[in-house]
């Protein structure tokens, strides 16, 4: 199935745009559900330090997680049959890296692709208008967030 370059553009656009979206509603629920009224009044609202709780997780997650990608490396430095994969990939991988990342005029590879998409957000200012729209947005959703976030530091850290 052969896509132009200028509908693949216009699928990324619209990808990234309601992602956009969907960080915005996502940080608006989270400061919506701890200032709710009717939650605040049922003692149901969202508590930012639970919402701490869960980076704390993902930190704890995040550090075992580094330790088993350590000790797999260090495996690999001691296992030769490994270190042949790896040293095949990286090489295989560099001696296509003008397939694979393409090249400055954006030919092939990805940057044919980003110059696609730079190219289409040129030619389809409208598009460029809107992707702009939801960035800003979700960006000052995203400062909401932190603020209330931050706001929490003192009650969940003492």
């Amino acid at each position: 199935m052969a896509v132009s370059i200028e509908e693949f553009s216009r699928i990324i656009i619209a990808t990234l745009d309601l992602n956009f979206q969907i960080l915005e509603n996502f940080f608006t629920l989270l400061v919506v559900s701890a200032t709710n009224s009717s939650l605040v009044s049922q003692g149901a609202n969202l508590n930012f330090s639970n919402v701490w709780g869960l980076i704390y997780g993902g930190l704890v997650s995040n550090y075992w997680n580094s330790f088993a990608i350590h000790e797999v490396l260090n495996a690999t430095q001691h296992n030769v049959s490994a270190m042949k994969n790896f040293s095949i990939a990286i090489s295989y991988l560099g001696s296509n890296a003008t397939t694979v990342f393409g090249d400055a005029e954006g030919t092939k590879g990805v940057t044919y692709l980003q110059k696609g998409i730079y190219d289409y957000l040129k030619s389809n200012p409208q598009e460029a208008e809107n992707l702009a729209s939801s960035l800003s947005r979700m960006f000052k959703a995203e400062v909401e967030f932190l603020i209330k976030l931050m706001g929490a530091v003192n009650t969940t850290f003492t």
